[in-house]
């Protein structure tokens, strides 16, 4: 498996400014320090999202490319019949590269479907074929239209985006929570991979006990597997 060690990685995302969030620790609900652990989070969140912002689109598709280089060298060590995948905005590294390869390899793939209810938080997925038929939801993110829909916990691996993403495999997403509630207690067997640039890597993402790490990150440096998905 290609490794490379999280901290003092080269960052060969052209044209992206550092982050410079450092300051370990955890969130515990109910302690004293809970409300400046939890401004912390939304500081990182909003430094990465800026800096994220600034990076030119010609620099965004050589980090995509060079992830999805680095993906083929480890792709044979995860099933792949069907998969979940997410519609880049706002500067995300876009999974499509990678997608469309997997599509013409005979994968199944996948887009999450923001509910219409805006209290219910659970993602659901439909199938996404290169004739697929996109409409915006209300965040303004590409959908499928009509396809194969099938519950989150049916997909054997997931490609989704963060905003930070830490040395255990902690994140910090836009703050909604959809993903942390849409697989809140997934199975060993079902692995979540997010794709980030590397300026996107810190120290702590501070979680909370609703916060759900993923199995790996691939940023344009690497492939860097995580402990655990319990980030133990």
């Amino acid at each position: 498996m290609l490794s490379i060690p999280f901290k003092g990685a080269p960052d060969r995302t052209a044209g992206t400014p550092a982050l410079n969030v450092t300051v370990q620790g955890s969130i515990d609900n109910g302690n004293l320090g809970s409300t400046f652990l939890m401004n912390e989070k939304q500081e990182a969140r909003e430094k990465a999202i800026q800096a994220r912002a600034k990076i030119p689109r010609v620099d965004q598709e050589i980090s995509s490319t060079r992830i999805k280089e680095i993906w083929n060298n480890v792709k044979g060590e995860f099933d792949l019949k069907s998969v979940g995948f997410y519609w880049p905005t706002k500067g995300e590294i876009s999974s499509l590269p990678i997608i469309e390869e997997l599509l013409k390899e005979g994968s199944k793939c996948f887009l999450p479907i923001v509910h219409k209810n805006p209290k219910n938080r659970r993602l659901i997925f439909k199938e996404y074929t290169e004739n697929t038929k996109l409409e915006a939801n209300r965040f303004d993110i590409f959908e499928p239209k009509d396809g194969l829909e099938i519950p989150a916990n049916q997909l054997d691996l997931v490609f989704l985006p963060s905003v930070c993403v830490d040395e255990v495999g902690h994140r910090i997403g836009m703050g909604m929570g959809f993903y942390d509630t849409t697989f809140m207690g997934h199975s060993d067997q079902q692995k979540l991979i997010t794709l980030v640039h590397d300026f996107q890597k810190i120290s702590s993402c501070y979680p909370e006990s609703q916060d759900i790490p993923v199995d790996a990150a691939i940023t344009p440096s690497g492939f860097f597997p995580f402990y655990s998905k319990k980030a133990e």
